[in-house]
């Protein structure tokens, strides 16, 4: 039995999309087990916090690493001039002070000024506002084509005003000004200078250790152990709280567990829903449930019969019991999905319901398209062919390979025969993206700014972009048009709506669920909270150990 509910995480902005299909369930809402264990001593300085990770760092610079958990483990070496924070269920996230000490806009909001904090960087250079415009330089370059760089598309220039001072220079205002400026670490210029932009996705960056964050890198042994050791120099003082964080790098799910609950590890992120009833039952331990920006679909390929046909898809929509997949595979760790606008962000459409559940209706539709079902069992049939698709995910994700079988077993009701074939993830990914393939479960996670145009657009089909199903329509494109010129956030909510009830009619992605991630938080391990949920280690300079 899961723990009873209790303290809800909240929710982070939406965020730049990226393929994810992930080896354990990331899977929105939040539960917990009870409080923190109980004892007299309060937070001190000292000790050590062991995580365990199924993945390890790809690269030491956010600019070329391709994971979330890089990316995670960076953002507390590299600091952001500003902490997006997680309140973007009724407005646009707001955000707190990092580097920067506070900005202003220019009246025409053309330009953004920051005044950056009197801070240093960890080998006692001062942190200038040349380190930000070297850094939007390297984000902005070609050569080092940062998976991110749409957020810097509008930032005509970046200009050192003097050595605390630094100004963003727009081509227009819009929306996203801010978070747009602030996507992305600082880098020292004096380190990361060093070595050519060309040079930048194949030099060792592990051995360049300089940062401004709460931690710094001491040691990797790839494949087996990361330790990030206290930053003395870190401007808020008595942070970090811990000496080091070491993370252990264990490639099997299970395992992970068994060791969080020998004591051998403080915390453990992305636990299936099955493992967290396990791991809730064990005295000390604590299941942390917080909403992701992400969620899991079946993607139609629209370049195959038949799915170019959206009458199609909605049909195959209508033959998938989803309800049923969040309480028996999910354990109610998840919702129902209504489209790729997540139910706790400000700019979902609050009167848009999922398709119910509807074999017979499918059916209906099936058959006015010119489907027969077959005389002895049943599949349906047009123009001599079998109704027959191959659905593919990737190998060794439990969660997925389990909700295949649930679509195989539900669309052959309705007389679709549908082989399931899990992949491993490199051969996934090339099927997906040259297009050979009738369907597949896959993901998007969300970080940074939200951007629906490499997903949907029109002229985002591979290699163009993310749109790999091939989803094409001159009303969606002119709706991602109209956003990007949105005066403001409540000048784009309508053309969110108007978008996502677009997609709810086209239905290119059968929307399956929105996904809740779990943690497990050892005993000793306190204060180890998720209030940003798009960062889950945006606290960590507050975590602390009992001895």
């Amino acid at each position: 039995m899961l723990p009873p509910p209790a303290r809800r995480a909240r929710p982070g902005r939406a965020g730049l999309l990226l393929l994810s299909i992930l080896l354990v369930p990331a899977l929105p809402g939040c539960r917990s087990g009870a409080g923190e264990p109980p004892g007299a001593e309060g937070p001190h300085r000292g000790g050590v916090a062991v995580l365990g990770s199924i993945t390890d760092v790809d690269a030491w610079n956010e600019y070329v690493s391709a994971q979330s958990f890089a990316v995670g483990l960076l953002r507390r070496i590299h600091l952001r001039l500003a902490q997006e924070l997680g309140d973007a269920a009724e407005h646009p996230a707001s955000f707190e002070p990092l580097l920067a000490e506070s900005w202003s806009f220019s009246d025409d909001r053309l330009v953004l000024t920051f005044r950056l904090r009197e801070t240093r960087w960890s080998d006692g250079v001062p942190i200038t506002a040349s380190d930000v415009r070297f850094t939007w330089r390297a984000q902005t370059s070609p050569e080092v084509a940062w998976v991110g760089a749409d957020a810097k598309r509008l930032i005509r220039d970046v200009v050192a005003v003097d050595p605390r001072t630094v100004a963003f220079h727009f081509e227009r205002a819009y929306p996203d000004q801010l978070a747009d400026a602030c996507e992305g670490g600082i880098l020292p210029e004096h380190v990361h200078g060093r070595v050519p932009l060309s040079e930048w996705r194949t030099h060792d960056w592990s051995a360049e250790r300089v940062g401004s964050g709460p931690f710094l890198l001491e040691r990797h042994s790839p494949g087996a152990e990361i330790v990030l050791s206290r930053n003395p120099l870190y401007f808020r003082e008595g942070a970090p709280r811990l000496d080091r964080l070491v993370v252990r790098i264990v490639p099997d799910a299970g395992s992970l567990l068994t060791q969080l609950l020998a004591g051998a590890l403080d915390y453990v992120e992305g636990i299936s829903p099955e493992d967290a009833a396990r791991a809730g039952t064990a005295p000390g331990v604590r299941i942390v449930a917080f909403d992701v920006p992400q969620f899991d679909y079946v993607g139609w390929n629209a370049r195959r019969p038949p799915f170019e046909d959206a009458a199609v898809r909605r049909a195959m929509t209508l033959a998938v019991d989803r309800s049923g997949i969040v309480e028996q595979l999910l354990r109610g760790y998840g919702r129902v999905s209504a489209g790729p606008l997540l139910s706790f962000w400000w700019m979902k459409d609050p009167g848009l319901e999922p398709w119910p559940f509807d074999p017979a209706r499918a059916r209906e539709i099936l058959q006015a398209r010119g489907f027969s079902p077959r005389p002895g069992d049943g599949v349906l049939v047009r123009n001599g062919r079998p109704f027959e698709i191959e659905i593919t995910t990737n190998a060794g994700n439990r969660l997925r390979e389990a909700v295949l079988v649930k679509l195989q077993e539900q669309l052959r009701r309705i007389g679709v025969v549908a082989r399931v074939r899990p992949l491993e993830m490199k051969a996934l990914r090339q099927k997906v993206s040259s297009g050979d393939f009738d369907a597949y479960l896959g993901g998007w996670r969300f970080t940074g700014k939200l951007d629906l145009a490499p997903v949907f657009g029109s002229d985002a089909i591979p290699p163009a972009g993310g749109n790999v199903v091939g989803y094409r329509s001159a009303e969606m494109d002119r709706l991602l048009a109209a956003l990007r010129e949105a005066a403001d956030w409540k000048a784009m909510k309508p053309i969110y709506a108007a978008i996502q009830r677009r997609l709810h009619e086209d239905q290119p992605y059968t929307f399956l669920y929105e996904t809740q991630r779990l943690a497990a938080v050892g005993p000793r391990l306190r204060e180890a909270d998720i209030e940003i949920p798009a960062d889950p280690l945006a606290r960590i300079e507050r975590w602390w150990v009992a001895d």
